[in-house]
C-alpha cells in the first residue's frame, strides 16, 4: 500500500517573503509554494536531526530569502517511505522560473545545539555540513512557480549515502548531502515484494535459503540499465537513484517493498542478495566491467526488471524474480 503521511510544522512565517525579511517583488504575480522533507533510510541510526533556519530561492529579481522565526528541528528519520513534513507550507512568493534553492541549517563541528546523529547504541554525535553556517543544503535544480496557483515540491534525502565519519574528526559525522528536488505533481512511487527464497537459490545456488541472502533492492534510471552498486562512480556504471536493504525477519521470505518518490519515467528495479558487499566499506566493489580476475569481478549479482513506467499520482508494482 502507498501511503503519504504529511504533517505540517508550525514555522511562525508562512504569509509573505516581506514578512520573513525577503522580498515580495512589489507588484508582480505571486503564486504559493510548498516544501516537504522526507527521508530514504540509514543504517543503525534511530534519529538524524537537521535543524532548519530558513530556505533560501533564486529566481525572478534575484535571490530571497525565507527566514524562519526560530529554528526548527526535524528528525529525518521519522519521515520515511512516503512520509514527509512541511518546511515551507504555501508561502508567498513571485511566480516565475527558479534557479536552486537553498536550506539554511545549524550544522556546524563540536557544536552541541546543531544537527546531531543518534545510534541504536545511545551514542550521539554532531553533524555537521562543510561550509554548512556558508552554504547550507543546495538544491541544483530549477522549478516554476505557476502565478495564482500552489506549487508542492519534495525534497527527498538519501541519508545512506550522505552521512560519513571521515577519519580524524571524531566525534563529528559529516552530512554531504544527496537530495532530489521533485515535483509532486511529477512523482509516482513503485511498490512490490521480493521473495528471498527464491532469489537466494537463483543467485546462491540450490542450497541457499532466504538467511543467506543479503537482500536489496535497486533502482536505476532508465530502460534495460546495467545495476551497479552504490559506489559513487560512473566510470564503471551509473548509481542507483535510490537503493534500500531487504530484511529477512526469520519467519516470511517474501519481503515488501517500497520506492516513495520516483519521477515520472523509465526505470530497471533490480534485487540483489549480496546487498552486504555494497554497505560494507571493507568488502569487494562490484564492477559490472570487470573481466575474470579483475577486482570487482561477479562480487554482486542482480535480478532485474528493466521495463518498469512510473506515471504521475500512480504505484508502479514490481515483483520479483
Amino acid at each position: 500500500m502507498f501511503t503519504t503521511i504529511r504533517k505540517a510544522v508550525s514555522l511562525g512565517c508562512l504569509a509573505t517573503l516581506a514578512a520573513c525579511g525577503g522580498s515580495s517583488g512589489g507588484g508582480q504575480d505571486m503564486g504559493q509554494l510548498t516544501l516537504r522533507i522526507g527521508d530514504a533510510p540509514v543504517d543503525g541510526a534511530t534519529e538524524v536531526v537537521v535543524v532548519f533556519t530558513g530556505v533560501v530561492l533564486h529566481g525572478p529579481g534575484g535571490t530571497h530569502r525565507i527566514e524562519f522565526t526560530e529554528p526548527r528541528d526535524i528528525d529525518l528519520l521519522a519521515y520515511q517511505n512516503g512520509a514527509t513534513v512541511d518546511l515551507l507550507d504555501d508561502v508567498e512568493v513571485e511566480a516565475g522560473e527558479y534557479d536552486w534553492m537553498r536550506l539554511e541549517v545549524i550544522a556546524e563541528q563540536n557544536r552541541s545545539d546543531g544537527s546531531y546523529i543518534l545510534f541504536q547504541s545511545g551514542e550521539q554525535y554532531p553533524l555537521y555540513v562543510p561550509s554548512g553556517a556558508q552554504t547550507g543544503l543546495k538544491l541544483n535544480r530549477p522549478f516554476t512557480v505557476a502565478a495564482g496557483g500552489i506549487t508542492r515540491l519534495v525534497a527527498d534525502f538519501d541519508l545512506r549515502k550522505s552521512i560519513i565519519q571521515p577519519p580524524g574528526l571524531s566525534p563529528n559525522y559529516e552530512l554531504k548531502p544527496v537530495l532530489r528536488l521533485m515535483d509532486e505533481l511529477e512523482v509516482g512511487s513503485i511498490s512490490g515484494a521480493v521473495d528471498l527464497a527464491a532469489l537466494a537459490t537463483a543467485q546462491l545456488g540450490g542450497d541457499a535459503g532466504p538467511e543467506d541472502c543479503s537482500g536489496g533492492i535497486y533502482l536505476f534510471a532508465g530502460a534495460d540499465s546495467t545495476p551497479d552498486d552504490a559506489d559513487g562512480d560512473a566510470a564503471d556504471g551509473a548509481d542507483p537513484v535510490v537503493y534500500q536493504p531487504l530484511a529477512f525477519d526469520g519467519l516470511e521470505a517474501v519481503v515488501p517493498y517500497e520506492i516513495a518518490f520516483a519521477e515520472a519515467g523509465n526505470y530497471t528495479v533490480a534485487a540483489t542478495c549480496h546487498f552486504d558487499v555494497d554497505a560494507s566499506p571493507e568488502a569487494s566493489e562490484y564492477n559490472p566491467g570487470a573481466a575474470s580476475g579483475e577486482p570487482g569481478f561477479e562480487t554482486m549479482a542482480w535480478t532485474a526488471n528493466g521495463q518498469v513506467v512510473v506515471e504521475p499520482n500512480a504505484i508502479a508494482e514490481v515483483n520479483l524474480p
